[in-house]
């Protein structure tokens, strides 16, 4: 039986490779949500925390949030006495977002996109999808260089080897077709604006 001899250990380093790398993709596909396409997604607001009764949490957890037109988001707060603190964690995200407040709601106004704009986030988009690639490549080289490890220490043999670093590599790959094909999405949708 394959892996008879210590199955644990190749499932470990199996199971820390895929959690590695889905962290990896999961943190990709929260970075790509947060780059918006000039039209409103309640998603760009995904990461916006707040401290209520000395708890951290999701804006979506404390306010009814709603798209309002093709560039406005309105949050309506279930607690109005977090309005202000809303709105400068709004702020702090950094994405050049229209913020302010109307009637005891927050509104948030995403700027129109112009062609430096477009290129400016075609290059994000480009450079964290690398990154996200090269990260998933160093998890594969990591765990690649364990399982020699096993083999040079004759732990493991030749079939448990290739086949371990089979297993690996599938995974590689799948990720990285993820990623890619959400790169050639998103890139159609900036040129499209």
């Amino acid at each position: 039986m394959l892996f008879k001899k210590g199955g644990n250990l190749f499932n470990n380093i199996i199971n820390e490779n895929k959690l590695l790398m889905e962290n990896i993709y999961n943190l990709y596909k929260k970075k790509m949500n947060k780059i918006f396409i000039g039209r409103a997604s309640i998603k760009i607001l995904d990461n916006v925390l707040i401290n209520y009764n000395n708890i951290n949490v999701n804006l979506n957890k404390i306010s009814y949030i709603t798209i309002i037109d093709y560039n406005t988001i309105k949050i309506k707060l279930f607690d109005i006495s977090l309005i202000n603190i809303v709105k400068n964690a709004i702020i702090k995200l950094k994405l050049n977002l229209n913020v302010f407040i109307l009637n005891k709601n927050i509104f948030v106004n995403l700027p129109q996109i112009n062609e430096n704009r477009r290129k400016e986030l075609i290059k994000i988009v480009r450079f964290e999808s690398e990154n996200s690639r090269i990260f998933i490549r160093q998890i594969r080289r990591n765990s690649n260089f364990k399982i020699k490890n096993l083999y040079k220490n004759k732990i493991i043999n030749v079939d448990e080897k290739k086949k371990i670093e089979e297993k690996i590599q599938e995974k590689t790959d799948i990720l990285i077709r993820k990623i890619n094909l959400n790169l050639i999405k998103k890139e159609k949708e900036l040129f499209k604006i």
